[in-house]
């Protein structure tokens, strides 16, 4: 399947989604818990669905790496595609941290805001500061939380600085941090024209606790995720 195919295929899989839009919002104003379970499954099926149309092939290690409780997932962001990855395959009530240009795709922000997105504009301070409120609210209320500490996509097997402050939200709550390596997902859309048949891979590695860490743990957080994503990625894209 060619890029602009796709698309247009997408563009219509998401319009014939207005019903079950629908019904989750209906559901959701007469009991809102049972409505947003209803929500994350159906956004679950969904991403599930484009990575079968896609005959995308996933290989994941590492399930056994994500703890029953709540906790802040951390990324590297290679493309459009790792939202579906993730949305996939972490089973569990999640938020997502997603620019706020998103905003603008309709359909696609609509399902996302389903699932308890938080928009953050990253060039308005004070709007960022209170979307880092809105995610440590989401914490404390049981959720755990996706971040794509980066900022922006890189489009190759390689990773952007983190921004920083980025791991602000674990360190708030005290809930253990996930550090994930994806690779491949840049294949998809944001590289070439080909967007069936790829390989992606997904590394979840082991949780690291926040709510003993010293000062200058703390202080170099930063750095010891980005080198656990950065090394595997590393390691993983020699052999790809």
């Amino acid at each position: 399947m060619i890029k602009i195919l796709w698309i247009i295929y997408f563009i219509f899989y998401l319009i014939i989604s207005i019903p079950s839009l629908i019904k989750v919002r209906i559901i959701k104003k007469y009991n809102h818990k049972k409505g947003e379970q209803l929500s994350y499954l159906k956004v679950r099926s969904m991403a599930n669905y484009i990575l079968n149309v896609t005959k995308t092939e996933v290989d994941i290690t590492g399930i056994e790496n994500i703890p029953e409780r709540n906790c802040v997932f951390v990324l590297n962001h290679q493309g459009i595609f790792d939202g579906f990855l993730i949305l996939a395959y972490l089973n569990k009530n999640i938020s997502l941290i997603g620019k706020k240009e998103i905003k603008k795709l309709p359909l696609i922000c609509s399902w996302l805001k389903e699932i308890n997105t938080i928009f953050i504009d990253r060039k308005n301070l004070k709007e960022s500061v209170k979307s880092i409120y809105k995610g440590i609210d989401m914490i404390n209320n049981g959720y755990s939380i996706v971040i794509f500490p980066e900022g922006t996509r890189s489009q190759g097997s390689f990773m952007n600085e983190f921004k920083k402050g980025s791991l602000r939200l674990a360190l708030k709550t005290n809930v253990p941090i996930v550090p994930i390596t994806l690779n491949g997902t840049y294949r998809i859309l944001e590289k070439g024209k080909k967007v069936s048949g790829n390989k992606v891979k997904m590394i979840i590695h082991q949780m690291i606790e926040t709510d003993r860490l010293s000062k200058e743990e703390e202080e170099g957080l930063n750095s010891r995720i980005f080198n656990i994503i950065n090394q595997e990625l590393i390691r993983i894209s020699e052999t790809d």
